[in-house]
């Protein structure tokens, strides 16, 4: 029995042997497939992906940008540190008028509410300074912001007469930018005003001269955390930086470096 039954057991090992090997080779098989499978669907996802950029990359950038309050704005690529010279100027205009109007008292923030004392801020020195023209200072560099501001102080002092004084600022010409040279992002321009004292003595209004020539520089804008709350001195920074610009440089002009283009501008005002 033992020596017949020999064949049989050899039989049983050679037919399990088979259906191993067959099974080796459906599951080698189904995972030669499915690599196949899922390398033909990468391949046409990157070919979709490749032709999807191609179409971006050739399609025009949009020109209308839509801003929250429904308003639509032309936009058009630009470098990082590049500004319009329409802006330079607007930049200008309103940092000087925030710099140099001065008045001791912060205007009524609606109809029928009254003006309030402005508490201002005292300098390092003790010169005491309006709160607006304090909070305009972060226009200015830093290495200007101080001595300037110090300066600003003591012409405050000096300007305003009483609590109901006021000194405002009025540009009657702003320069076209242009390039400093050797100064990557800088520019220059000519400001032309003049700032009118009002006092209970000359109510109609004393105006001083403004001559200027501004130098500003292209600065990263300020970072707005949109979920933390803001100091109303963080506002402020955030509301005079965000152009990208800060003043550099203050220069007065004298009348023989007043250009061509300033002159009929100038004659205008004074024949007024």
């Amino acid at each position: 029995m033992g020596i017949a039954g020999v064949p049989c057991l050899c039989c049983c090992l050679s037919k399990d042997g088979a259906a191993m090997k067959a099974a080796s080779s459906s599951l080698f098989g189904g995972f030669v497939l499915a690599t196949a499978v899922s390398g033909a669907i990468l391949l046409a996802l990157t070919l979709w992906n490749t032709v999807q950029l191609q179409i971006l990359a050739h399609r025009p950038a949009p020109s209308l940008v839509q801003l929250s309050d429904g308003q639509s704005v032309q936009v058009r690529a630009a470098g990082h540190y590049a500004r319009e010279p329409e802006v330079i100027r607007r930049f200008v205009a309103e940092a000087l008028g925030m710099l140099f109007t001065w008045r001791r008292y912060i205007p009524a923030a609606g109809p029928g509410q009254a003006d309030s004392e402005d508490p201002g801020i005292v300098l390092s020195n003790r010169a005491w300074v309006p709160t607006s023209v304090f909070q305009a200072g972060f226009c200015l560099s830093e290495d200007l912001r101080t001595e300037l501001l110090r300066q600003l102080a003591e012409l405050s002092a000096r300007t305003l007469s009483g609590k109901s004084g006021q000194v405002l600022f009025s540009a009657t010409f702003i320069g076209r930018p242009q390039p400093v040279a050797g100064q990557e992002h800088t520019w220059s321009l000519s400001v032309v005003g003049s700032q009118v004292v009002f006092s209970p003595e000359r109510p109609e209004g004393v105006p001083i001269p403004f001559n200027k020539q501004v130098t500003v520089r292209a600065v990263e804008p300020p970072v707005v955390p949109g979920e933390l709350p803001q100091t109303p001195l963080e506002k402020a920074v955030a509301r005079v930086r965000g152009s990208g610009l800060e003043i550099v440089s203050l220069r007065s002009l004298a009348a023989p470096e007043i250009s061509p283009e300033i002159s009929p501008e100038i004659s205008k005002e004074q024949s007024r």
